[in-house]
């Protein structure tokens, strides 16, 4: 027998079995990634949830964790402008209600890589699903399902979309569900523009 051979340290099952599960880690994580939410869709379930009127009837919480101590933030609107940082000019929301066929600023935008027959076709799957549309200069910057149990934007669904300008929202809670609505009587300087 050789000195090489015996010299090596058989390798071990505990090793194989390290390396397997760091590799199963790192494939698990790879092929989840394209289904986490991006960080302005994130935010902006954020803001809904921290910036929504309390639930005048809330439902007794299920477990204690579900009981927690609300922080008032200092005002009520949702400045879409100051959180969605991409460099975005209009916000166009739709429902499964809506066909998005209907909707002139989305046929005719240029929607790059992103295929608008697939988009259409995922909103009409499934009632859960609503869609937000990201546009700079007629072309889609992004499109993203938001779902109805991070909140209900059937009130802030329109054709015309928002522009940055007057992308500013309320939301209220009931019975446990977040909607959102258009923001009445913004004050001057609340959501300034960055």
């Amino acid at each position: 027998m050789s000195s090489g051979a015996a010299s090596r340290p058989p390798v071990k099952s505990g090793t194989i079995f390290v390396v397997v599960l760091v590799f199963c880690g790192i494939a698990g994580w790879l092929l989840y990634q394209p289904y986490l939410p991006k960080e302005w869709l994130h935010d902006f379930a954020g803001e809904i949830a921290v910036r929504a009127a309390p639930d005048p009837t809330p439902p007794e919480p299920d477990d204690v964790r579900q009981a927690q101590r609300r922080e008032r933030p200092s005002h009520p609107y949702i400045c879409a402008a100051q959180f969605i940082r991409l460099p975005w000019d209009r916000m166009v929301v739709v429902t499964p209600a809506q066909d998005i066929a209907t909707y002139p600023l989305l046929t005719e935008a240029d929607w790059g890589s992103i295929s608008f027959a697939d988009t259409a076709a995922r909103i009409r799957s499934d009632e859960r699903y609503q869609l937000i549309v990201l546009l700079r200069q007629g072309a889609v910057l992004d499109a993203q399902l938001f779902f109805t149990f991070w909140g209900d934007l059937t009130a802030i669904a329109r054709p015309q979309g928002y522009g940055r300008a007057e992308a500013i929202f309320t939301a209220y809670s009931n019975h446990g569900i977040y909607f959102v609505e258009p923001a009445a009587e913004v004050p001057n300087g609340i959501c300034s523009l960055p």
